[in-house]
């Protein structure tokens, strides 16, 4: 009768073990794409800080212009 609660303390033990682990490593996982997708967010947020900083460097009448002459059908 010993021996049985051995065996079965022994692969509770066990059982806890390899889900405590498998917990550990799904919050490794989730901590490591947390930072690759903030990595993606900064790079798109610097992207469009340069296409705002083109945008308001040049005023309205250049916008139209530039549209204009690239975006007209030719005759």
């Amino acid at each position: 009768m010993l021996k049985t609660y051995l065996i079965v303390c022994l692969g509770a033990l066990i059982l806890g073990a390899f889900f405590y682990g498998k917990n550990i490593e799904q919050e490794k996982c989730r901590v490591r794409n947390l930072q690759l997708s903030k990595q993606h967010q900064e790079k798109i947020i610097l992207k469009q800080r340069e296409i705002h900083d083109t945008v308001y460097k040049t005023s309205l009448g250049d916008i139209r212009r530039i549209l204009c002459d690239k975006y007209t059908i030719a005759e």
